[in-house]
């Protein structure tokens, strides 16, 4: 007799909008390995398609709601999975709406996994009233955040086991090393946003401008709370146009092409909600060494081959690049070590395998 597969209802955001746990979520949906390994049924969480619209209330959001709760309540009752996958949002407006959903799902006593991409929740707990909402919906379920760094953002709601799965990437192998090999390349990947840390890196490059060593700086991500064009008013003002180049958005082959000729990343990021950023297992991938904040996982990510800053701190980090750019051969084994963790730790199939493994000893819990 063939025993049947374990029925699992994926309920998600899926790309658009692109972020970190839409994209992971997208590898899900689409990885054969784990839709061969389980009998996989999947609601897209679809409440917005750009990034901007993300925590603002909309009529529109309410009707999608409306109907997004019809689908859960239908496709339970008649699917009856083993277990609904939640990627639940950690705070503000949306975690609201996704505890009204998993209430309901709890009616129907599944076994429920929320998977966790992002942090906040520690900081909503001042609050008794909000502190008991997180531990109603907390109760009875398991828990997978992307690495142990980020488990104390649950502690005062969740005492059962949690699980930790890294994210892992796909290899991408269009690109190659195309760059002058004279100039160090430093590589700003990421929207232009505040938080993001882009002003202290431009801060650090001013400070540094006169170091006697060959570098360029290569800006590359779309307007967000600053715009393409008041970043290039900044680096013209700071006479900074010789050291760094504002690029705007770069997408697809040309995204890989500025990692593949990158020498070092900077991702001088405070950003509240930063967890495990696939900006650095994409430079990880392309053989780039790491400069970054001690902000989420990201400690743990670069431990063996980047280099941590404090956060908000251009003048710490200008130090750092200044030590490293007057050392070419740290530079080269950072890189080195960056392609060797990339390819032991976070590989797309790494994070599958993690992925299997870990729902099904969810599985097997009594």
């Amino acid at each position: 007799m063939i025993k049947s597969k374990p029925k699992i209802l994926f309920i998600m955001q899926l790309p658009p909008p692109v972020h970190g746990a839409s994209v992971m979520n997208n590898y899900i949906f689409k990885s054969k390995i784990i839709n061969a390994e389980f009998d996989t049924t999947y609601l897209p969480l679809k409440f917005v398609s750009k990034v901007s619209e993300i925590g603002r209330f909309s009529f529109r959001k309410l009707f999608l709601l409306i109907k997004i709760v019809w689908l859960i309540l239908k496709t339970i009752y008649t699917l009856k999975p083993d277990v609904v996958y939640y990627t639940i949002a950690p705070f503000g407006g949306a975690f609201y709406r996704d505890s009204l959903l998993v209430f309901l799902i709890k009616l129907f006593r599944p076994k429920i996994v929320f998977h966790l991409h992002g942090k906040g929740i520690d900081g909503q707990c001042k609050s008794t009233f909000k502190r008991k909402i997180y531990q109603l919906t907390f109760k009875d379920v398991s828990v997978i955040t992307l690495s142990k760094m980020l488990n104390y953002d649950i502690e005062k709601v969740y005492n059962g086991k949690i699980y930790n799965i890294p994210n892992g990437i796909e290899v991408h192998q269009t690109a190659i090393k195309n760059k002058n090999p004279y100039t160090c390349k430093m590589l700003y990947l990421s929207n232009l946003v505040k938080t993001k840390g882009i002003l202290d890196l431009v801060t650090a490059i001013e400070l540094v401008k006169d170091l006697e060593v060959d570098y360029e700086v290569d800006i590359v991500g779309n307007s967000a709370d600053i715009t393409v064009d008041s970043l290039k008013e900044i680096i013209l003002t700071k006479n900074l146009q010789n050291r760094v180049n504002v690029l705007g958005p770069k997408y697809g082959n040309e995204k890989w092409q500025m990692l593949h000729n990158a020498d070092i990343l900077v991702f001088p990021t405070f950003f509240k909600n930063e967890c495990f950023p696939l900006v650095i297992l994409e430079a990880m991938q392309t053989q780039t060494a790491i400069i970054s904040t001690d902000n989420g996982a990201i400690k743990e990510i670069i431990k063996d081959c980047g280099i941590i800053t404090p956060q908000s701190s251009p003048e710490k980090l200008a130090f750092v690049l200044r030590e490293l750019l007057q050392d070419s051969n740290r530079i080269q084994k950072l890189k080195v070590k960056a392609k060797a963790e990339f390819d032991k730790k976070y590989t797309l199939e790494k994070f599958e395998i993690n992925f299997i493994q870990t729902l099904k000893k969810i599985l097997n819990e009594n």
